[in-house]
């Protein structure tokens, strides 16, 4: 008789049931889901898609630019060929379609990175201020403060000047966004935290003998896995946002390496020549910003089916109260 039941769904799995079926209501981040999954292909399978095309993203080819007219590609539309899918680079001839391709590795593989390093430290200092004693909580709450108010611009460039070139450039970036944007995560997670540390089940931790570490894994963690996976997921396009913005001022990632945000800097004086050398990754970096944005906001309201879409895309008001 035992073996022939079937086995009641755990907390968890309810849980992962209720917030999958109301994610799938919602067809605006299904659509960005779609597009993000695409884009992560894309990126993991350039080597893949350069072999195909029979390109690089270094080699030059001087060839397949008139030096005459200042370093334009030969050709109609940028050079646009057969062996060239998306055309040549102005000046140094290199494939265009093979920078845009290994250039989305190098903006997410950073966005990615500096989520994490975000999350980990945020997560981190807002446990340890909310379930601390007053005089931690203070201490990591102030430094918390000066870290929200330092301009993020100005201190990852500041940083970034100092060290070496020899370090790994998408490293770097993705350590300095990280390390100095993890404000506004540590104080959602203190937040949340002081509400946590105030329910019976955590106290009853406490009374039974538990260690603050235990009861920060076994009681806290699992309740503010909501509240940081919505936050991440809205941090990523962010990310990508300041990645561009470091490589166009020339701090970020460096030549040869591709990246968006590079490629964005060298195309700045090209808009006329060769406007696809412009639109090209500014198109790529709009889709991506707009479809994790879209994504993260539908990830929070399936979290969170009280709160309304920020963006009132595909979730109607029906579709809210049936959640």
């Amino acid at each position: 008789m035992d073996r022939c039941a079937r086995r009641l769904p755990g907390r968890g799995e309810v849980v992962v049931t209720i917030f999958w079926r109301r994610l799938r209501e919602q067809r605006a981040a299904l659509v960005a889901a779609a597009v993000v999954a695409l884009l992560a292909l894309v990126a993991l399978a350039a080597p893949l898609l350069t072999a195909l095309e029979g390109q690089d993203p270094t080699t030059y080819h001087p060839d397949l630019i008139d030096s005459a007219r200042g370093g334009v590609p030969v050709g109609p539309f940028g050079g646009i060929s057969g062996e060239h899918w998306l055309g040549v680079e102005p000046q140094t001839g290199r494939d265009l379609f093979a920078r845009l391709v290994y250039g989305a590795r190098v903006s997410l593989g950073v966005a990615l990175a500096a989520t994490v390093v975000q999350v980990a430290v945020g997560v981190a200092v807002g446990v340890a201020a909310g379930f601390g004693n007053r005089w931690v909580d203070q201490v990591l709450s102030r430094a918390t403060d000066v870290i929200v108010a330092l301009p993020l611009m100005v201190l990852a460039l500041a940083l970034m000047a100092v060290v070496p070139d020899g370090f790994p450039r998408p490293v770097l970036v993705a350590l300095v966004i990280g390390l100095v944007a993890w404000g506004n995560m540590a104080k959602i997670v203190r937040a949340r935290t002081v509400t946590l540390k105030e329910l019976d089940h955590v106290a009853a931790a406490r009374l039974s003998g538990w260690g603050p570490v235990r009861i920060a894994r076994r009681e806290l963690l699992p309740a503010l896995a909501g509240p940081v996976i919505t936050y991440a997921a809205l941090l990523v396009p962010a990310n990508i946002t300041v990645e561009a913005a470091l490589s166009f001022l020339g701090v970020g990632v460096k030549p040869p390496t591709p990246s968006w945000g590079q490629m964005l800097t060298a195309a700045d004086v090209w808009y006329q020549a060769a406007p696809q050398y412009l639109l090209l990754p500014a198109g790529a970096l709009f889709v991506t910003v707009l479809a994790l944005t879209v994504l993260g906001d539908g990830v929070r309201t399936a979290l969170d089916p009280r709160a309304a879409s920020r963006l009132r895309v595909g979730t109607g008001r029906k579709r809210e109260a049936r959640a």
